[in-house]
C-alpha cells in the first residue's frame, strides 16, 4: 500500500551557527489537501515531536531528513487533515457498543421482542436489560396496547429500559416503573419537562418523554469507571477508523469526564476531545445549575492535552419528532394521538437561561445550547444578544445545537451574534426519523428542515456533527458530506431530495468536518488543517473525493490514521 523506509538527507544548505531540523516523519509524492477542500493543495509534509514542521512540495521537505527520518512514499494517495465530529456522545455510544442489547432503528415489534428476550435469557444477562433504539415513529406505526406489558412477556425478572432514536425518550417494562417509584394509577404526577405517555384509563403505559425518561435511567445502575473508560477507548478507535480525530462530547457527567481521564492517562486516547460539562443534572427533575467555580475546578481536575474541559451544554428542548417535544414558533399539527395543539417544551426558563449564559460566557466558556425548534433557537438567540450586550461582541461562539429549523427573521442573527448552526444529527436527506418529524411539524414548514445554503450565504459559523448514537447509526462522516452536497439518501439509491435549494458544494461541506468546527470548538491553533505547527492528525483516503462522482463519497474510507504524528489505525 504506502511505503516505509529509511532515507539519507538530501542537499541541504546550512547557514553559519544555524542547527538543520530534522523530521521524525515525512510523507512526500501525496496529494494533501490541507484543509479538506480543493482550495490549497500540497505534495509532501514533515513532522517532528507530533507537529507539523513543514508543508512544501516533496523536493522542499526532502531537506528535512534526517539519518533517523522516517519516509513515507504516499504514491499519489490523498491525505485530509483529521477530521472533527462537533457534536457525538461518545461517552454514551461506548457503553451502548460494549455492553448495551441493542437494535436496529427500523427494528419490528416482533424483532425487537426477540431481541429483548434473548438478551434477557443470555447465561451473563445483567439485572437491568438496557438498550435500544427504537424509531420515534415506533408507537406511530404499530399499535401496541401496552408499551409496558409488551415488554414484560419477554423480559423474565428483569427491569427493561429502552431508548428512542433521538435519546430523548424511553421504554421501560412495569418492574422498571415500579423500581423508579412511578405510579401505575391516573394520579402519577408527569415531571418537570416530561411525560408519562398513559392508557385509555390514564395510567402510565411504559413510553417516557424527555425527563420522564430520566426518571427511570438516573436509577439505573451505572457502568463501573473501569467500564465507562473501555467504552470510551473503544469509540476513539471506532472514530480513528472513520477518519475523526477530534471530537467534542455534547453531554458529559462528572464520572464520565473521570472515564475521559483515565483513557487518557492510560494511553488509549488518540482524539482531541472537548468535552461539555453536563448542567442542571440529567434526572427526573432538575437540579440548580452549580456555581462557575465548581465547573472550574472539574476542568482542572480531568483537563490535560487531548482534553478540553471548560464548557458547558444546557438542554433547552426536546426533539420535532412524533413527541412534539422541541419548542415551536407555530403549533404542531394534531391528529387522533395528538388531538391538542402545542408549541412543545421549554425545559430552561427564559430568564434563568439569560443569567446562565451570561455567567459562562463571562467566564469564557464554550457553550452549546440544545435547540431543537425554531422556537427554542429564539429564545436562545435572545439570551446570546443579552450576553453580547454586557460581556461584549462578538465573544466566544456559542453553538446552537440541532439547529435545523430557524425561523428566516432569525436566521441572519446567528452571524450577528456570533451563534453557530450545529448541524447534527445527520437529518438533511430523506430517512425514517424525518418521517416522523415532518408528520409532526407538518407542510410546508416541515420541508423547510436545516437551511445550509442560506446559513452559510448569511455568512454564520455551521458545522458537521453526528449526534451518535442519537438518531445515527454510527459516526461515518463521509455519506453525511455526501448528503450535504446532494440533498438525497447516500446509500440506498433513491432520487428524491430534502430541500434541494440548501445545497452546498462540497469544498464548502467539508469544511464544516475542519477548519470550521475547530475554530468553534476552541481549538484552531491544534487542528483541522495541516499546517505548520499544529498536531500532526492526517488521514491517507482511498479516493480523491474531488475527483470522482459526488454519490460515491459516502464510500470514502482511511487507509491510515495518524495522531499527534502516530500512526493509530490501517485498514485491513
Amino acid at each position: 500500500m504506502l511505503g516505509g523506509c529509511k532515507e539519507a538527507p538530501g542537499d541541504v544548505s546550512e547557514g553559519v551557527g544555524q542547527e538543520i531540523l530534522r523530521a521524525d516523519t515525512v510523507v512526500i509524492n501525496a496529494k494533501v489537501y490541507t484543509d479538506g477542500s480543493s482550495s490549497d493543495v500540497r505534495e509532501a509534509f514533515a513532522i517532528q515531536d507530533g507537529r507539523f514542521l513543514a508543508v512544501d512540495s516533496t523536493a522542499a521537505v526532502r531537506e528535512f531528513v534526517g539519518d533517523a527520518t522516517q519516509v513515507i512514499d504516499a504514491q499519489g494517495a490523498v491525505v485530509f487533515p483529521g477530521l472533527i465530529d462537533a457534536h457525538v456522545h461518545p461517552s454514551l455510544g461506548g457503553q451502548k457498543v460494549l455492553y448495551m442489547c441493542n437494535f436496529a432503528f427500523d427494528t419490528t415489534p416482533n424483532q425487537l421482542a426477540n431481541t429483548i428476550e434473548e438478551c434477557a435469557k443470555a447465561p451473563d444477562a445483567p439485572n437491568w436489560i438496557v438498550g435500544g433504539q427504537w424509531s420515534s415513529n415506533f408507537f406511530v406505526d404499530h399499535d401496541i396496547a401496552s408499551p409496558r406489558e409488551f415488554l414484560d412477556a419477554v423480559s423474565g425478572d428483569h427491569p427493561v429500559f429502552l431508548d428512542d432514536d433521538s435519546a430523548h425518550h424511553g421504554w421501560a417494562n412495569t418492574k422498571a416503573l415500579k423500581l423508579a417509584g412511578i405510579p401505575l394509577s391516573a394520579e402519577a404526577k408527569d415531571p418537570i419537562g416530561g411525560v408519562y405517555v398513559r392508557d385509555s384509563k390514564g395510567i402510565p403505559n411504559g413510553v417516557l418523554l424527555e425527563s420522564a425518561a430520566g426518571v427511570v435511567s438516573s436509577i439505573i445502575p451505572p457502568y463501573t469507571l473501569t467500564q465507562q473508560a473501555a467504552g470510551i477507548a473503544a469509540v476513539s478507535d471506532i472514530a480513528n477508523s472513520y477518519g475523526v480525530t477530534a471530537f467534542g462530547d455534547a453531554r458529559v457527567p462528572e464520572m464520565a469526564m473521570h472515564a475521559y481521564k483515565l483513557a487518557d492517562d492510560a494511553g488509549e486516547l488518540n482524539i482531541h476531545a472537548v468535552l461539555y460539562q453536563q448542567s442542571y443534572g440529567h434526572g427526573g427533575e432538575p437540579e440548580p445549575l452549580e456555581t462557575v467555580a465548581t465547573y472550574d475546578e472539574r476542568a482542572i481536575e480531568y483537563g490535560s492535552q487531548n482534553l478540553k474541559t471548560r464548557a458547558i451544554k444546557f438542554f433547552l428542548d426536546g426533539v420535532p419528532t412524533a413527541s412534539r417535544s422541541a419548542l415551536m414558533v407555530a403549533p404542531y399539527t394534531t391528529d387522533a394521538q395528538h388531538p391538542e395543539e402545542t408549541l412543545g417544551m421549554q425545559m430552561i426558563a427564559t430568564e434563568e437561561l439569560e443569567r446562565a449564559i451570561l455567567r459562562f460566557d463571562a467566564a469564557g466558556y464554550l457553550i452549546k445550547i440544545h435547540t431543537a425548534g425554531d422556537g427554542a433557537v429564539r429564545v436562545a438567540l435572545d439570551a446570546i444578544e443579552s450576553a453580547r450586550g454586557i460581556n461584549g461582541a462578538p465573544g466566544r461562539p456559542i453553538s446552537l445545537a440541532h439547529a435545523g429549523y430557524i425561523d428566516p427573521a432569525d436566521l441572519p442573527r446567528f452571524r450577528a451574534l456570533n451563534a453557530v448552526a450545529d448541524f447534527s444529527p445527520y437529518l438533511w436527506y430523506p430517512r425514517p426519523i424525518i418521517d416522523s418529524v415532518l408528520q409532526a411539524v407538518g407542510s410546508p414548514r416541515g420541508e423547510q428542515y436545516w437551511p445550509t445554503r442560506d446559513l452559510l450565504n448569511s455568512g454564520a459559523l455551521v458545522n458537521g456533527g453526528s449526534d451518535w448514537p442519537a438518531a445515527a447509526a454510527d459516526m461515518n462522516p463521509w455519506p453525511a458530506l455526501e448528503s450535504l452536497v446532494t440533498r438525497r439518501h447516500p446509500t440506498n439509491g433513491t432520487a428524491s431530495k430534502f430541500w434541494a435549494e440548501q445545497s452546498v458544494s462540497l469544498d464548502e461541506a467539508i469544511v464544516l468536518w475542519t477548519t470550521q468546527p475547530a475554530l468553534i470548538l476552541g481549538i484552531e491553533d491544534e487542528v483541522g488543517s495541516i499546517a505548520v505547527g499544529k498536531s500532526a492528525d492526517f488521514i491517507l483516503l482511498n479516493q480523491d473525493i474531488h475527483n470522482i462522482p459526488i454519490d460515491a463519497i459516502s464510500e470514502t474510507s482511511p487507509l491510515q490514521t495518524w495522531f499527534r504524528g502516530r500512526q493509530v489505525f490501517e485498514s485491513k
